[in-house]
């Protein structure tokens, strides 16, 4: 009987190495470019700096990785090495032209469901002056059939507006009185944020950005509703994709 163990643990083991994996998981395969010149000017010297990191999406389903690649780079291309090598060329002859001019961007896969596979991006461009132009938002993309989806997760998204106004207050400029004794003018809300929602676990994220709605020392307006707060609201597209909603 013992003769028979070795075996038959071989056999389960190759067993489960075949099982077929999820063809809509996505894994990443990170690229990043960094690269620098340095810049001397009537006034000033110093380095001028390119830096990009893009989690690029390894899975089985062609369309998915395809609008994932393409809301990465463009609607033109997939060809990331290239892209980038000419997004950094073009900011050293325009924007980075100038010493001490710093491009930072990071594309980061968030987080993954068998429904949906959100990624975020965040970074910052300097060209001088008192501070950089920082950005910060997220992306949602459904394995179902591969497309982006934010604010066609709603029937009529508009109606959100005085729960994120709500939410956006307590959430985000309270904290900033509260913990960090800051007092942060903003304006009434009155439309929904430029950029799309994204879904973090169990709430879909809204983001402002810089001076969309109060200054620049506000940073990044954000707040997270939950799941269940926002079943209401969804559209068709939406509960077939959240259909695992908290109850």
């Amino acid at each position: 009987m013992k003769k028979l163990f070795f075996p038959v643990v071989m056999l389960l083991l190759v067993f489960v190495g075949c099982q077929p994996k999820d063809p809509n998981e996505v894994e990443v395969d990170t690229y990043t470019l960094c690269d620098s010149i340095f810049i001397e000017s009537e006034y000033s010297e110093g380095y001028s700096r390119f830096n990009v990191s893009l989690d690029l999406p390894v899975t089985k389903n062609k369309t998915l990785r395809q609008n994932i690649l393409h809301w990465m780079l463009s609607d033109e291309t997939e060809d990331h090495v290239s892209y980038l090598q000419s997004m950094r060329d073009d900011f050293f002859e325009e924007d980075g032209s100038e010493p001490r001019s710093q491009y930072e961007e990071n594309y980061t896969l968030s987080e993954q469901t068998d429904k949906y596979v959100t990624y975020t991006t965040e970074g910052y461009l300097y060209t001088g002056g008192a501070h950089e132009m920082p950005w910060y938002n997220g992306t949602t993309f459904s394995k179902i059939d591969g497309s982006i989806v934010g604010y066609d997760l709603f029937e009529e998204p508009e109606q959100l507006i005085d729960l994120i106004a709500d939410n956006i207050e307590s959430q985000y400029f309270a904290k900033y009185e509260e913990e960090e004794g800051l007092f942060l003018e903003y304006e009434e809300i009155t439309s929904l944020p430029e950029n799309e929602p994204w879904i973090e676990t169990d709430s879909v994220v809204f983001c402002f950005q810089p001076y969309e709605i109060a200054s620049f020392a506000a940073g990044t307006p954000l707040c997270k509703i939950a799941l269940t707060d926002l079943k209401p609201y969804l559209s068709e597209k939406g509960k077939s994709l959240l259909n695992n909603l908290k109850q």
